[in-house]
């Protein structure tokens, strides 16, 4: 078991969790969680944390079809958003704040 933080954690089709922290198993997320304080072996990652699919990254340009996706800032989770959708998170380190996407030419990284 891992555990992430970061400023934004992003879910494509929804939008956008600010200070949430994800715990992963295997490289598949199982349970994500607001961060309201500093929590014991989480790694804090300044920038943005995308969950996706399989078949999300499997798309050759990642980010490009990060663009199109919805920029909402989300109050709470999509209630059928768990641990059982087998979500993989990808690291943005270069995120820009203002539009919400990845600075152009960063590339992402799984965390796993």
């Amino acid at each position: 078991m891992k555990r992430f933080a970061s400023h934004f954690l992003f879910l494509p089709a929804y939008g956008y969790l600010k200070q949430y922290a994800i715990e992963t198993e295997e490289g598949i997320v199982v349970r994500f969680f607001p961060l309201t304080e500093e929590i014991e072996n989480v790694e804090w990652l300044p920038g943005a944390i995308v969950l996706l699919t399989q078949n999300e990254l499997k798309e050759p340009d990642t980010i490009f079809s990060l663009t199109n996706a919805s920029r909402n800032l989300l109050i709470t989770p999509p209630s059928f958003i768990d641990g059982s959708c087998g979500l993989m998170p990808a690291y943005f380190p270069n995120f820009d704040t203002a539009t919400l996407l990845p600075a152009a030419g960063t590339r992402h990284k799984l965390l796993r």
